[in-house]
């Protein structure tokens, strides 16, 4: 089960794929542009398997209690 509401819509050419808390992606003629849910979402590029990972955190921080998280990203520099 996950976490985030998705929710998707579809008009004439364009289709938007929003995941709550990650991103917005809309497609427009096979152009693909994903809009951060914000600047506390991590994304991690791996050029040789051609992956990009979206997390709503850096991954430093799965194991820290949600309302402490901005407090250790502050002390890690994240």
């Amino acid at each position: 089960m996950s976490l985030h509401h998705v929710t998707t819509e579809t008009t004439g050419n364009s289709t938007t794929v929003t995941i709550d808390g990650l991103f917005r992606m809309t497609v427009v003629n096979g152009l693909a542009t994903i809009h951060l849910a914000g600047k506390d979402v991590y994304v991690e590029r791996d050029d040789s398997a051609n992956v990009i990972t979206v997390a709503p955190y850096h991954p430093r921080l799965a194991y820290v209690a949600p309302e402490l998280r901005d407090q250790i990203r502050a002390e890690l520099g994240l």
